[in-house]
C-alpha cells in the first residue's frame, strides 16, 4: 500500500488542514483510504485513549461590537451605555446554554475579552466583546450560534440602542471517529499495549482541524498519547490530590522519551494494520 504523511501546519488556530486541502492535498497527491492523527494529552505514559463518534468540539469564534453614545461617567443619562449593554449580554448568553440547550447535550459559550473605555469617569462610544463556542452536534451547534446573535440583539434593544455588529467566525468541526476503523485499530492497542493501557476516553472538549480530512469522506480516527508519570496521574485522579498541568499549560512538562516511544509505535501499529487488511 501506499502511506501519506501529511505535514500540516497551523493546528493550533484551526486553519492549516482546510489551506492544505484548497491547496489540491486530495488531487496533487494520493487520497487515502483511512486517516489517522494523535494528540498528547495528560494521561500516563504508556497509555492510549481513544473513542467512537464525537471525540472533538465544533469550535466558532464571537466578535461582537455593542454600539453606544459616549459620555461623562457623571451624566449616564446623557450618554447611551455600551459596557452595560455588554455586561448584560456576558449574563444573559448563558442561558442559552442552561435553558435552551438540552442538558444531555454538550454546549459552552465562553467570553474571554471584554473591551471598551479608557478611563474610569468616561462612557465608551462602543464595547468589544469575543469569545468562543463549543458544541459536538450540528444541531447543538446551530441553537447556540442563533442564541448567541438573538441575546446579542436583544441586549442592545432594550438599551434603546443600535444593533450590534455579530461576527461568528466558523473554526474546527468536530472530530467524529469511524466506529468500524477504531474497533480495528482498537484489537491491535490492546494486544500491544495491554488492556489497561489502551482503553476508551471521554471526548475533549477542545477543538482540532484535523476533521477536515474525515470531513472529506475518509474513514479516520484521532487518539491520545499520554505523556506523564503514571504515579502522577494516579495521584491527580485521588479524591484531594494534585492535579497534573493540562495541555498549554506553562506547566505542562511531557516526559519526552516513553511519550515519543509510545506515541510512535500506537501510529505505526495502526498504519501498518489497515495497510495489512488493504493487501488481503
Amino acid at each position: 500500500g501506499t502511506l501519506v504523511f501529511i505535514a500540516q501546519p497551523a493546528e493550533e488556530v484551526v486553519r492549516g488542514a482546510k489551506a492544505m486541502l484548497a491547496d489540491g492535498l486530495f488531487t496533487r497527491f494520493p487520497k487515502p483510504d483511512y486517516a489517522f492523527a494523535l494528540h498528547s494529552w495528560p494521561l500516563a505514559y504508556g497509555t492510549i485513549g481513544y473513542n467512537s463518534g464525537p471525540v472533538s468540539s465544533n469550535s466558532d469564534a464571537l466578535e461582537i461590537q455593542f454600539k453606544g453614545r459616549g459620555g461623562h461617567g457623571s451624566a449616564p443619562d446623557k450618554a447611551l451605555d455600551p459596557i452595560a449593554i455588554a455586561a448584560r449580554f456576558v449574563v444573559d448568553v448563558q442561558t442559552v446554554v442552561s435553558r435552551e440547550k438540552d442538558p444531555k447535550e454538550f454546549g459552552v459559550v465562553t467570553i474571554g475579552a471584554i473591551q471598551g473605555g479608557t478611563v474610569g469617569n468616561i462612557i465608551p462610544d462602543n464595547v468589544q466583546v469575543r469569545g468562543t463556542i463549543r458544541s459536538y452536534s450540528p444541531e447543538v451547534r446551530a441553537k447556540l450560534l442563533d442564541g448567541v446573535r438573538r441575546v446579542a440583539n436583544a441586549s442592545a434593544a432594550m438599551a434603546g440602542a443600535p444593533a450590534p455588529d455579530v461576527q461568528i467566525i466558523p473554526g474546527g468541526a468536530a472530530i467524529v471517529n469511524n466506529e468500524e476503523l477504531v474497533r480495528k485499530t482498537e484489537a491491535v492497542f490492546k494486544d500491544a499495549f495491554g488492556a489497561d493501557k489502551a482503553q476508551r476516553m471521554p471526548a475533549m472538549t477542545a477543538s482540532e482541524d484535523f476533521s477536515a480530512y474525515a470531513d472529506e469522506g475518509i474513514p479516520s480516527m484521532f487518539f491520545f498519547t499520554g505523556v506523564y508519570v503514571p504515579e502522577a496521574v494516579a495521584e491527580a485522579a485521588r479524591p484531594g490530590g494534585k492535579p497534573v498541568a493540562f495541555n498549554h499549560s506553562p506547566f505542562y512538562a511531557p516526559v519526552p522519551e516513553p511519550s515519543i516511544k509510545t506515541a510512535a509505535q500506537a501510529m505505526t501499529l495502526a498504519v501498518l494494520n489497515v495497510l495489512g487488511t488493504a493487501a488481503r
